[in-house]
């Protein structure tokens, strides 16, 4: 039976998987991390889980030794270098790669900016409190914000690496909220109203990474929201790949 391999590490590639079921393949989902493992269910049904990093040469080694038909990139919208990665491995091996894209979200009423950098220079020109939603590998960046220390709050996963970062960039423990989502509007609501937050930075995750739910409870309490645009990129649409996907398999001789 053939291989296809899918890089990923959130629960919204759940329904990626479940579409791929359907198909006489055998799935291989690479993840980079510990938590994105343990967001799946423990391997079954045709589905084996692979944790490691997602560096270009160990990629291209592994698709050699898979008898795989295509790769699917569905890794975060954000996720630049690691994509890169998985683009570079394709290209040696010969292997067809697929990208995946979220769907775009409306940024009506939010002020969008196309880096880290240009929210810090908001930032300062605004007052009162902050929530960051927009992960622990890029807190660092926000110490340029006045007095962050006390403004600042950062929402990030429950993990030693998460709580690693709120801690090198100096974040008192009241300052650090360590929770796993997906976050409900009202959820949302209610920490936006907790800790009297005026400015929501978050990314554009689309509706699998919550972006929706954001947006509407920064407009039930009346806080500015700050969007770190997406980079730029290429890709398919679910229904696209999923037709590519298809053609591929046949190809394979998998379907007769």
């Amino acid at each position: 039976m053939k291989n296809i391999i899918v890089y990923g590490g959130a629960s919204e590639e759940h329904a990626l998987l479940e579409a791929l079921r359907s198909m006489p393949v055998a799935i291989t989902l690479s993840v980079a991390s510990h938590y994105g493992a343990s967001l799946f269910p423990a391997p079954n049904n045709g589905l084996v889980i692979k944790q490691g990093p997602l560096e270009a040469r160990q990629i291209a080694d592994f698709m050699r030794g898979g008898d795989f038909c295509c790769a699917i990139d569905a890794t975060h919208p954000y996720a630049v270098k690691a994509s890169a990665n998985i683009r570079a491995a394709a290209a040696q091996t010969g292997l067809p790669c697929l990208r995946l894209l979220r769907e775009p979200s409306n940024l009506e009423g939010c002020l969008a900016v196309d880096s880290i950098i240009h929210a810090v220079a908001e930032l300062n020109r605004l007052k009162g409190s902050v929530l960051l939603t927009t992960g622990s590998k890029d807190l660092h960046a926000f110490s340029g914000v006045s007095d962050y220390q006390k403004r600042l709050y950062a929402r990030v996963l429950p993990t030693a690496e998460s709580l690693a970062a709120c801690a090198e960039l100096g974040l008192p423990l009241s300052h650090i909220i360590a929770m796993q989502g997906p976050f409900s509007t009202r959820l949302n609501a209610a920490l936006l109203c907790e800790f009297d937050i005026k400015t929501l930075v978050t990314k554009d995750g689309g509706v699998a990474g919550g972006f929706p739910q954001k947006l509407a409870a920064a407009q039930e309490m009346g806080a500015k929201v700050i969007v770190i645009r997406r980079p730029n990129e290429t890709g398919l649409s679910f229904a696209e790949l999923m037709q590519r996907v298809e053609e591929l398999v046949r190809e394979c001789h998998i379907i007769k």
